[in-house]
């Protein structure tokens, strides 16, 4: 619609513009005539004065009056002996040349009675023998004019300009789909299908820029495709080996031929390559997430079902700590679209986090529910909490706080909950909770005509 209002914008001052610039040089032109017939009408009776025949020259002027009885063409004789006024314009001061007469001023009302549109003449007079001759027409037909061009240009701006906007209109209508084409198609390839193309069959600019869109997009689907053939021949590659090795080395862990100290360091080193197959797993399980390559499914998700079955999986665990999980549920059915395995590793991943950096006792909260229309999840605790200098930085990979170090992990937890919340459209929040941590998945709002249902 700016498009459309700039367009007939340019339009209407395009012809403002003609009608500006027609209607002066028009009552220039018809001035210029005007004076030239004005002038004529006055030579033609000064002609007759020097022929010296006074008869002929009254009756000439009688004749041209009696022919003007409008009141558009005023004439008159003054005898340049007795002072004299013959004709229809009664002027007591003679003048030569050309003069603008205003009625009232220089004409008596009473020699216009015949036209009620003349408020101004336009005057020639010549001196001769006899006296002064003067012819004088109104102007009135020159305003006339000036007034039909200005309501025709006021027609054909109004016709331009409906023109204009419906032409704009329907310009703008067609490249507002196709702008939305665009935006649909590149929010698409942000939630991971990158197979999907613009394919725009235009030839303008819009087209243009689709189309590099669309190789740009070819070359990044190829990209992809790249990598992930690599990550799965890593993963084959380096799984095969690792599992290999703890096949052969656990045996001689439990082997009582073995050293008891040699058990002990064949023993850590299988803790080792587990840890090292839990770190690649989750390098892989990430950059498929960032990536975009992992099949993501769309299922209606009941956050109460998907907080209590984390909460009675890692009831457990937290016990062996020596912490309390809670779990909070809200009274109403509240429920997300997504993916619900991914949804249930990012909450048991927050729940982890909080139980193993707890020192215990401490009290660990499950929380599902609506947050200004918006449904989200959380996990609280009372520990020790993150600065919130750091809270952005932890969601980076393999990012850990000092305090941390001394306890088993890999650094990618959060950084696999904050990807899994940017595939759901969700908000990764992460709060003090005076003391501890609140970290909180916060939902799309639902839409206008979805409804809540009271549980029963």
């Amino acid at each position: 619609m700016r498009f459309a209002l700039a367009l007939s914008a340019v339009f209407a001052i395009g012809t403002l513009s003609a009608g500006g610039l027609s209607y002066l040089f028009l009552s220039r032109e018809m001035t210029a005539r005007l004076s030239a017939d004005v002038r004529s009408s006055a030579e033609s009776l000064a002609q007759i004065a020097a022929t010296g025949d006074r008869t002929d020259l009254r009756e000439q002027i009688l004749a041209q009056v009696r022919s003007s009885r409008d009141g558009a063409s005023l004439y008159a004789f003054v005898d340049v002996g007795s002072g004299q006024v013959l004709g229809s314009l009664h002027v007591t001061d003679p003048f030569e040349g050309a003069r603008r007469l205003l009625v009232g001023q220089d004409i008596p009302e009473s020699d216009v009675t015949g036209t009620e549109s003349a408020e101004a003449y336009l005057a020639y007079g010549i001196r001769t023998e006899l006296g002064w001759v003067i012819a004088a027409r109104d102007e009135a037909w020159v305003a006339e004019s000036g007034e039909i061009l200005i309501q025709t240009t006021a027609s054909s701006l109004v016709l331009a300009a409906l023109l204009s906007m419906g032409l704009a209109v329907i310009i703008a209508r067609k490249n507002e789909r196709r702008i939305d084409r665009m935006d649909q198609v590149l929010d698409e390839v942000g939630e991971g299908r990158i197979d999907r193309r613009i394919a725009d069959s235009g030839n303008d600019d819009l087209a243009a820029l689709a189309a590099r869109v669309d190789r740009m997009l070819e070359r990044l689907e190829a990209g992809v495709a790249s990598i992930r053939q690599v990550s799965t021949d890593v993963a084959h590659d380096l799984r095969a080996p690792l599992a290999r090795l703890r096949m052969r080395l656990e045996p001689q862990a439990l082997s009582s031929d073995v050293p008891t100290e040699t058990r002990h360091e064949i023993g850590s080193a299988l803790m080792d390559i587990d840890a090292i197959s839990a770190t690649f797993d989750a390098i892989l399980r990430l950059a498929r997430l960032q990536s975009g390559t992992v099949e993501r499914h769309n299922d209606s998700i009941d956050l109460s079902v998907l907080a209590s079955s984390v909460h009675e999986i890692l009831q457990a665990s937290a016990e062996e700590k020596g912490h309390t999980l809670y779990l909070d549920l809200p009274t109403i059915l509240i429920e997300v679209q997504g993916d619900e395995d991914m949804l249930s590793q990012a909450l048991t991943n927050l729940v982890a986090n909080a139980i193993e950096h707890c020192p215990p006792p401490a009290q660990v909260r499950i929380r599902a529910g609506l947050r200004d229309a918006r449904p989200f999840l959380e996990v609280s605790d009372n520990g020790p909490g993150i600065p919130e200098a750091d809270r952005a930085r932890v969601l980076e990979r393999f990012v850990r706080l000092d305090a941390s170090r001394s306890v088993p992990g890999t650094g990618l937890g959060l950084s696999l909950v904050a990807a899994i919340a940017a595939l759901h459209r969700a908000e990764l929040v992460l709060e003090d909770n005076a003391p501890g941590l609140r970290v909180s998945m916060v939902f799309q709002p639902l839409a206008p005509e979805a409804t809540v249902l009271t549980k029963a």
